[in-house]
C-alpha cells in the first residue's frame, strides 16, 4: 500500500501492520472455504457486515479475542492453523500499543458507519475522514505529533469502507467552502489540488456519495458546528454525533436527531447542487493551478 512508501520509517509498526493484513487475508480465505458469506459471519457475531469487511480488509485496529474465537469456530479452523491465526492476532495487539486511544463516542461512530442506511454530514472547517486524501491525512498527523503513523493512517483510510460494503449507505455530505481553503498547516496549492481532485474521484466512483458545497454566499443565518446523523434499518436507533474541543457525544434522543435533521436540511437546501458542486471543485483545481507559483527548490 502507498502509505508504506510514504512513511517508511517505523519498521515495528510496518511489521505489525503486515501481520494484520495477513490475518485479514487468511480469515477471508477460511470463510470462503467454509462457503460462508460476510453476512453469515456478521450474524454469528451479532454485528453488521461492515465490521467483517473491515476485519478482512485489515482496516480495523484489531480483532477482539472473543470475535476471533467465534470466526474460527464458524470456519471450522482447529489445531495448528487455529493456533497460528490466534498468535497473529495476539502479536498485532502488542504491536499497536502506540496507537492513540479514541473517545468512546468516536469509536461507536466508526463501528456504525458501514452499517447505516443513510449518513447525513455537515463539516464547516475540515474534510471528514472518509473523504480525506492521503496527503491531507499525513499533514494532519504530522501537525498532531503522531509518532506511529501507520495504524492511524490505516484506521483513517478504513473509513472509506462505507463506499464499498455490499449495501453501502447513502452518504450525503455538505462541506463549507471554508473546508476547501482551511488546509492542515495552512493553505498550499499542492494540498488544495490534491484534496479537491480526490473528492472529484470519489464522486465519480461512488454513486451513493452525494457531495454538496455550501459557498460563502449561501443564504444562512450562521454556520453550525460539525455534526453527523446515522440512520439504520430495523429497530436500531438512529443517532446524531457531534464533537468539539471539550467532548464527543452521541445522542439517540428523537428530539435531538430531528433537530439535527432540520439543521442539515437547511444547509442542504442552501448549498450548491451536486453537479454545481463538482463544477465548483473543478474550477477550484483549475484556478489554483493557474495561480500556482513553484518553489525555487522544485
Amino acid at each position: 500500500m502507498s502509505f508504506f512508501r510514504v512513511i517508511g520509517g517505523d519498521r515495528v509498526a510496518e511489521k505489525a501492520t503486515k501481520r494484520l493484513f495477513q490475518l485479514g487475508r487468511e480469515l477471508r480465505k477460511a470463510r470462503e472455504r467454509a462457503d460462508l458469506t460476510q453476512h453469515d459471519v456478521a450474524r454469528a457475531l451479532g454485528c453488521g457486515q461492515g465490521k467483517i469487511q473491515k476485519i478482512e480488509d485489515s482496516t480495523t485496529e484489531s480483532v477482539g479475542r472473543d470475535d476471533l474465537e467465534v470466526i474460527l469456530d464458524l470456519c471450522r479452523i482447529t489445531g495448528q492453523e487455529r493456533a497460528r491465526l490466534t498468535a497473529l492476532a495476539g502479536r498485532r495487539r502488542r504491536g499497536n500499543r502506540t496507537g492513540r486511544k479514541q473517545p468512546v463516542a468516536f469509536e461507536r461512530l466508526l463501528d456504525a458507519e458501514a452499517d447505516a442506511t443513510e449518513i447525513l454530514a455537515w463539516h464547516q472547517e475540515r474534510i471528514p475522514g472518509p473523504l480525506q486524501s492521503e496527503h491531507y491525512m499525513l499533514k494532519q498527523f504530522a501537525l498532531d505529533g503522531v509518532q506511529n503513523v501507520v495504524p492511524e493512517l490505516r484506521r483513517r483510510l478504513g473509513r472509506a469502507v462505507i463506499f464499498t460494503v455490499a449495501d453501502p449507505p447513502l452518504y450525503q455530505v455538505v462541506l463549507s467552502e471554508s473546508s476547501l481553503h482551511r488546509m492542515p498547516g495552512g493553505r498550499t496549492p499542492a494540498l488544495v489540488v490534491d484534496q479537491a481532485e480526490h473528492l472529484l474521484r470519489l464522486c465519480d466512483t461512488h454513486e451513493r456519495l452525494v457531495l454538496q458545497i455550501l459557498t460563502f454566499e449561501a443564504d444562512i443565518p450562521f454556520a453550525e458546528p460539525d455534526f453527523t446523523i446515522l440512520s439504520f434499518a430495523g429497530a436500531r436507533a438512529d443517532f446524531a454525533y457531534n464533537e468539539n474541543l471539550i467532548s464527543t457525544r452521541i445522542s439517540t434522543a428523537q428530539k435531538v436527531v430531528a433537530n439535527c435533521r432540520a439543521k442539515w436540511t437547511q444547509l442542504h437546501q442552501a448549498a450548491l447542487s451536486p453537479d454545481d458542486s463538482k463544477k465548483f471543485l473543478q474550477d477550484l483545481v483549475a484556478d489554483t493551478r493557474a495561480g500556482w507559483t513553484w518553489p525555487d527548490n522544485e
